[in-house]
């Protein structure tokens, strides 16, 4: 995600989030197959979709970079959300999701290797991401895009594996 402008691949614009994207957010955790990965595994709440738009724009500001709104470059439909999160021990950790039906298509691909160019043009050597290792799908475009795997059942939880990608 780039301040000023916009993180672009062939197919997808990640852009910074608007408040009228919360909603979006709230119906595209609704379901079931895209949020059972995704944190606690739980539906998106309203108010947590606001706070997390909130933040970003925080991150935005402070870093320059941060999670955005993914939407497509043909029809401008907000499909998913990508990123960096800062987990609080100086590291930089790439988030990703995309809607169901954009599932299979090659996007997901896409979309990692933009965040990944994305960090290198800004001198971060080092990414990393937590899975699910029951989420085979992300598992693959982890390993796929040379991310891997650093700690199993990372910091005692069997539900998220540590990727680690450069550096």
């Amino acid at each position: 995600m780039i301040h000023q402008s916009r993180l672009v691949t062939a197919h997808l614009v990640v852009r910074p989030f608007l408040a009228a994207d919360a909603p979006l957010l709230v119906a595209l955790f609704a379901d079931p197959q895209v949020h059972r990965h995704v944190g606690d595994g739980q539906l998106l709440a309203p108010d947590v979709a606001a706070l997390w738009i909130e933040r970003s724009a925080a991150n935005l500001e402070r870093f320059g970079y941060g999670t955005g709104a993914v939407v497509e470059r043909a029809g401008g439909e907000l499909i998913g959300w990508a990123g960096f999160a800062r987990p609080g021990d100086g590291t930089q950790e790439v988030i990703y999701g995309l809607r169901r039906a954009s599932w299979g298509r090659g996007l997901g691909k896409e979309l990692l290797a933009g965040l990944l160019a994305f960090a290198r043009e800004r001198g971060i050597t080092s990414v990393r991401a937590t899975v699910d290792p029951d989420n085979g799908a992300s598992v693959h475009l982890l390993r796929q895009a040379g991310f891997v795997l650093a700690e199993p059942g990372y910091r005692g939880d069997a539900g998220a594996d540590l990727y680690l990608h450069g550096g």
